[in-house]
């Protein structure tokens, strides 16, 4: 709001109909900050196609979800004509079209399948979840660095996991950080 309390004005201007940059393809649009299922929503509700790719986090956050934007402040929208434009940028949580220079930032409609194509059956991307219990391991770093381990369990401290070690002559379990291991 300005201070005689109508609505500030964004000084964004569309890109004109004849901008050869303003092509049907996916765009990128900022969002205000946590805001891109808003967004989302606002947006499905004007007709626009989006995708706000989602992962899973690992470890959890101490705070909050463990499921996040993969890109967190950022959303990609299919848009095409300039009256597309008007639509998406004044949604709710939409704070701008990322441009580079003059144009809107257009991605490849490659790089949208390939994120895709990476989702679960839950729609969410999982990233590679260090390593797997039962999978023999050579320590890296700290007091055991050069021997060999076999991981037990994930913990869910962290980034800790617990491995079985032989030492003198009997299997002890150990907590180390996982990024003290390397698989074998």
């Amino acid at each position: 709001m300005s201070p005689s309390g109508g609505a500030v004005l964004r000084t964004e201007t569309p890109p004109s109909a004849v901008d050869a940059a303003w092509q049907v393809a996916w765009y990128v649009l900022q969002t205000h900050r946590h805001r891109e299922r808003v967004a989302q929503v606002f947006l499905a509700e004007r007709a626009v196609a989006s995708y706000l790719p989602l992962i899973v986090q690992w470890p959890r956050p101490a705070v909050g979800s463990a499921i996040a934007p993969m890109f967190p402040g950022y959303l990609f929208v299919v848009a095409g004509l300039a009256s597309d434009f008007t639509r998406i940028a004044w949604a709710p949580g939409v704070k701008e079209f990322v441009r580079f220079g003059d144009g809107p930032a257009s991605v490849d409609e490659s790089v949208i399948t390939f994120l895709r194509s990476r989702e679960g059956a839950d729609g969410l991307i999982r990233c590679q979840e260090g390593v797997r219990e039962g999978t023999e391991v050579r320590i890296t770093h700290g007091p055991f660095r050069g021997l060999t381990a076999i991981v037990e369990q994930r913990l869910p401290a962290r980034e800790r996991i617990c491995v079985l070690m032989n030492l003198l002559q009997r299997a002890t379990r150990v907590q180390l950080p996982e990024k003290w291991v390397r698989q074998a």
